[in-house]
C-alpha cells in the first residue's frame, strides 16, 4: 500500500476511535446519571442518606466524580443498579484515554522539536503564504526535506508533516526549526521586512554554526529588493553569496517571456502591456533584452505600448535605468483606459497588429475580463494575450486541456495565456538565479549584441547565441567574471548600486584600470590553474596549456589588453543589468580628485512617444 494511503487509513482510524470514546463518554453520563438517581432514592429511603440529596444538582456533580475514579454516594456501600455499574468502570476509562491522549501529544511535540533541532541538511520554508506553500511542495517533489514554519498561530500543515509553528523573529525559532543544521532556508512571509529580520537572524546563525547554507528572501517590492542584491553583491566577501533576494513577479515576468519564442518570429514586432507593476516591468525588459540577441543583426527596434496612469514616469524610470533599452525599443506611453487604447488602434488600418497583449493590471478581475472580452478583435488586434493571475490563480485550470480537449472555458482558441505567478516563481531553480547569473547574462548579451552589429551572423560560432542555448562552459566563464565584480570595485572603494537617470557617470580614475586589470589576470590564472592548465609556450587546449599563466609583470602590452578590455567593460555592463557604480569610500590615498562629473544618463527623446489624446 503506498505511504499517503496508508497515512489516510491510521488518521481514519485515529477520528473513528475518538468518536467511540466520545460516544462512551456520554453513554457513561447517562448510566451514571440514572443509576445514581436510583441508587441515591435507595439510600434515602433507607434513612442513610439526607432527604433531597437526589436532587439534579447533586446527582450531576456525582456524576462527573465518576471520572475522577470515584463518587461520594457509593462511599456507603450496598446494592449498586446495574446502569452505574456499568457507569463506574467505563467513565474512568474515558478520562484514562483523554488523559493518554494529552500525554501522547506532549511527548510528540517534544520529539518533534527535539528531532527538528537535530535534523540536517534540510530545507526550512518561512510562511503560510501560498508561495510558501508552492515553494515547499516543489521541494519536496525533487526529494528534499521540508521542514515548514509558520508565523501565525499553530495550524495543521497541509503540505507535509514536518510543520514548525512560531514567531519568525525569535532566533530561537530558527534553532527549533532546525536552521542551524539546514541546507537552505527561505523567508515567504507576506512583509518584506518580516522577511528581511528573518534573513538577517539567519546570517548571524550562519556566520555561528555555517548553516544554513543559502538563505533566500522574497521581497515584495521589486525596487527594493534590486537595492538589497546590489548592496548586499558589493561586499566583498564571499558570504554576501550566502543571501539572495527575489521578487515573485519579477521571477514569473522573466519566465514568461524567456519561455516564449514565438513572440519573436516577426522581424519587428510590437508588444502592449497594460500595468506597470513588477511583472509588467520586468516583461517589458526582458522582451528588450530578448529582442535586442534575435534583432540586433537586422538592426529594428522592438515597439512597446505601455498603458496606465503612470505609464509616463514609468517609462522614464526604466529608460534612465536599463542603458541598451532606448536602443532596442521604442516605448508608447498611453494613460487612456485600455478598451480605448485598442480601440484606437483597430481604427487605425497603418497600425501593426500587437504579437502580444500583456494584462498585469493589479486588478486581476478587470484583467481576464479584458482578455476574454477581446475575443472578437483577436485577428484584427493581436495574437496572443497573456494575464498575469496570482490571488485568482485558481482559475487558471479552467482554460487548460485537463478538463477536456478544449479545457472547461474556451481559452480564446489557445490565444489566451493564463501566467500563475506563484506557480512559476515558486521554482527553487529559478530563485537561485542571483545577481552573478544576471550580470552574467549581461556580459553575454553585450558581447553577444557588439558582434551581431558588426555583422557577425548568429551561431557562426558556440559563443554567438543566446544564453538560453550557449554551452556551460561559456556560462560558467562568463558566471566566474561576474561574481568577482564586487570584489574588484571593492578594492578601489566603489559600490553597486541600481541606475537611475540624472545619476552622474562613473569613470575610472587613471591607477584604477590597470589595478582592477591586474586582478581581473589574477582571477583568470586562478581559475585556469583550478582547472588543471599551466603555462607553455603556446596555446594549446589538447594538453591545457597557455602562455599568459605568468605574473602580471611579466605580460606584455599586448597580452595584457583583454584584461583592460574586461575593467572598462564593467561600467556599461552594470548599466545594462540596470546598475551603477557608485564611490562608497576614499581610495587609499584618502582623496579623490577634483572632477567635473558631467551630465547624467541621457534618454533619447524618440525613446518615449508622447500620449496621444484621446
Amino acid at each position: 500500500m503506498a505511504l499517503g494511503h496508508r497515512e489516510a487509513l491510521s488518521a481514519r482510524m485515529v477520528i473513528i476511535i475518538r468518536l467511540l470514546f466520545a460516544v462512551l463518554g456520554l453513554a457513561s453520563m447517562v448510566l451514571g446519571y440514572i443509576g445514581l438517581g436510583r441508587y441515591t432514592h435507595a439510600e434515602i429511603l433507607q434513612g442513610t442518606r439526607p432527604a433531597g440529596d437526589d436532587s439534579a444538582g447533586n446527582l450531576v456533580y456525582y456524576d462527573i466524580e465518576l471520572f475522577l475514579v470515584q463518587s461520594t454516594p457509593l462511599s456507603v456501600g450496598g446494592p449498586v443498579p446495574w446502569e452505574l455499574q456499568i457507569a463506574r468502570f467505563s467513565a474512568p476509562c474515558v478520562a484514562l484515554y483523554t488523559i493518554a491522549e494529552i500525554g501522547v501529544a506532549l511527548f510528540a511535540t517534544r520529539v518533534q522539536r527535539v528531532r527538528l533541532r537535530r535534523a540536517r541538511g534540510h530545507v526550512v520554508v518561512y510562511g503560510s503564504t501560498r508561495a510558501a506553500r508552492v515553494l515547499a511542495t516543489r521541494l519536496r517533489s525533487t526529494g528534499k526535506r521540508v521542514i515548514v514554519a509558520e508565523s501565525a498561530p499553530p495550524v495543521v500543515d497541509r503540505i507535509g508533516r514536518d510543520a514548525q509553528p512560531g514567531d519568525p523573529d525569535l532566533p530561537r525559532t530558527l534553532t527549533d526549526s532546525g536552521a542551524h543544521r539546514a541546507a537552505q532556508l527561505y523567508a515567504c512571509l507576506d512583509l518584506g521586512e518580516q522577511n528581511a529580520r528573518i534573513a538577517d537572524a539567519a546570517e548571524r546563525l550562519r556566520r555561528r554554526s555555517g548553516h544554513p547554507r543559502k538563505i533566500q528572501v522574497l521581497i515584495p517590492d521589486l525596487d527594493l529588493c534590486m537595492a538589497l542584491r546590489a548592496r548586499r553583491w558589493s561586499l566583498a566577501q564571499t558570504d554576501a553569496r550566502h543571501t539572495g533576494f527575489f521578487n515573485p513577479d519579477e521571477i514569473a515576468g522573466l519566465a514568461t517571456v524567456r519561455s516564449d519564442r514565438a513572440a519573436f518570429e516577426q522581424h519587428s514586432p510590437e508588444i502592449a502591456i497594460a500595468g506597470t507593476g513588477a511583472f509588467a516591468r520586468s516583461v517589458l525588459v526582458e522582451f528588450a533584452r530578448q529582442w535586442a540577441t534575435y534583432g540586433s543583426s537586422r538592426e529594428q527596434t522592438l515597439g512597446v505600448v505601455l498603458i496606465g496612469q503612470d505609464a509616463q514616469a514609468t517609462a522614464t524610470a526604466l529608460l534612465g535605468r536599463y542603458a541598451f533599452l532606448a536602443d532596442v525599443c521604442r516605448i508608447q506611453a498611453r494613460t487612456e483606459p485600455l478598451e480605448m487604447v485598442l480601440a484606437q488602434r483597430r481604427d487605425d488600418p497603418s497600425v501593426r497588429r500587437l504579437v502580444r497583449l500583456y494584462l498585469c493590471q493589479e486588478d486581476e478581475n478587470e484583467a481576464l475580463t479584458a482578455a476574454l472580452d477581446q475575443a472578437a478583435h483577436l485577428q484584427s488586434t493581436f495574437a496572443e494575450v497573456v494575464v498575469r493571475l496570482d490571488r485568482m490563480a485558481g482559475i487558471a485550470s479552467a482554460f487548460r486541456a485537463e478538463h477536456g480537449a478544449d479545457g472547461l472555458v474556451d481559452a480564446l482558441g489557445g490565444r489566451l495565456r493564463l501566467v500563475d505567478v506563484a506557480d512559476i516563481s515558486c521554482d527553487p531553480e529559478l530563485i537561485e538565479e542571483d545577481l552573478a547569473e544576471w550580470l552574467a547574462r549581461a556580459y553575454h548579451q553585450r558581447h553577444l549584441t557588439e558582434r551581431l552589429r558588426a555583422g557577425a551572423e548568429p551561431g557562426s560560432s558556440p559563443a554567438l547565441t543566446r544564453w538560453e542555448e550557449l554551452g556551460e562552459d561559456y556560462r560558467a566563464a562568463n558566471r566566474d567574471q561576474a561574481m568577482d565584480i564586487g570584489r574588484k570595485l571593492a578594492a578601489i572603494g566603489c559600490l553597486i548600486s541600481p541606475r537611475r537617470a540624472g545619476g552622474p557617470p562613473f569613470e575610472y580614475h587613471a591607477d584604477e584600470v590597470e589595478r582592477l586589470a591586474e586582478l581581473e589576470h589574477e582571477r583568470w590564472a586562478a581559475d585556469r590553474r583550478r582547472h588543471g592548465w599551466s603555462r607553455g609556450r603556446s596555446y594549446d587546449a589538447a594538453t591545457k596549456q597557455h602562455p599568459d599563466l605568468v605574473p602580471w609583470a611579466m605580460l606584455s602590452e599586448q597580452r595584457r589588453e583583454p584584461n583592460f578590455r574586461a575593467v572598462r567593460d564593467i561600467p556599461p555592463m552594470l548599466a545594462d543589468a540596470g546598475l551603477a557604480i557608485i564611490r562608497g569610500r576614499p581610495p587609499a590615498s584618502g582623496r579623490w580628485p577634483v572632477r567635473d562629473p558631467g551630465p547624467g544618463p541621457s534618454i533619447s527623446p524618440a525613446a518615449i512617444l508622447p500620449a496621444r489624446s484621446p
